[in-house]
């Protein structure tokens, strides 16, 4: 991947590429409760429409927000070998692998906890709380989840999401299918390939009124400002304490080679805050680090 540059945007500039006018066609939906941007150089190799449909399916597959989900049968099926599509499967091993590298700070088996703190719905800010595992630390992925070919396994009692996570993933997935000079943004999950409408890159806006010009890469930003309920209740999760991250850093920024990569960095560093900056920004696959502290005025 090329260096990213960084810039401020002049006055009445588009701080993402939708607004291009330098050929890049673009494509706005919203789906996974969240906005979905896509843009491509030229016609892309499957059209905005389809693309659009592919997401809406994979909402329908994986949402714990719907009841009859492929990602809702297998929570219900806990303690039970359960059948999982190819898909099911590689995100789940996506899971196991980023919580060993994470070393903790990122487990899909939050859930109970997540539902317990309030977050009950995909509006969550007047949640009816259900307190029983609200401060319960989560136990280790590699000892709940288990999968064998074509299947997984849940132990009783836990329940695993896979939304933040997927979407760095999908993020990935969409360049893939729109074409070598193409970007998509699921939610913030930004996925680049390609020099971008006029070669020098694809403009990315992170926090603080600053755009990045990505080459064949990805940037994520987590943080707890967003999806707040209730007294100092957000949606990231420490899976050491089971409580919303009161670490010292608010909100990371990591650009790094894939979605798949940068989405978790950043949850990882919100999470740990700045004792985990160091080992994170070593990964070789994470190129750029922006952390925003409990510190900074």
């Amino acid at each position: 991947m090329r260096p990213t540059a960084l810039h401020r945007p002049p006055s009445g500039a588009a701080g993402a590429w939708g607004d291009n006018p330098l050929g890049a066609t673009s494509h706005v939906c919203y789906v996974f409760t969240c906005q979905v941007s896509l843009a491509c150089r030229g016609r892309p190799a499957v059209e905005f429409g389809e693309v659009e449909a592919r997401l809406r399916l994979l909402e329908q597959r994986f949402s714990r927000f719907i009841q009859d989900s492929e990602l809702s049968r297998l929570n219900v099926s806990a303690g039970k070998w359960c059948p999982v599509s190819p898909e099911m499967y590689a995100l789940l091993e996506h899971g196991l692998n980023v919580a060993v590298a994470s070393e903790g700070l990122v487990n899909i088996a939050v859930l109970p906890q997540l539902v317990a703190a309030g977050y009950v719905s995909s509006s969550p800010e007047q949640p009816a709380v259900a307190e029983a595992a609200f401060g319960t630390p989560v136990e280790p992925l590699t000892s709940v989840l288990e999968l064998r070919r074509g299947q997984a396994r849940l132990r009783p009692g836990h329940a695993v999401d896979l939304g933040a996570l997927a979407k760095g993933w999908w993020a990935d997935e969409v360049v893939s299918w729109l074409g070598p000079n193409s970007a998509a943004s699921l939610g913030g999950d930004v996925s680049c390939r390609g020099e971008g409408p006029t070669g020098a890159g694809w403009p990315v806006a992170v926090p603080g009124g600053v755009v990045l010009t990505v080459v064949d890469g990805a940037v994520a930003t987590s943080g707890t400002a967003k999806r707040r309920w209730g007294h100092g209740m957000h949606h990231l999760i420490d899976p050491r304490t089971g409580r919303p991250s009161d670490s010292d850093v608010v909100e990371a920024t990591v650009v790094a080679n894939a979605g798949r990569s940068a989405e978790w960095v950043s949850s990882a560093l919100v999470v740990g805050g700045t004792a985990v900056a160091g080992r994170l920004r070593a990964r070789a696959d994470v190129l750029d680090v922006r952390l925003n502290t409990t510190g900074e005025s």
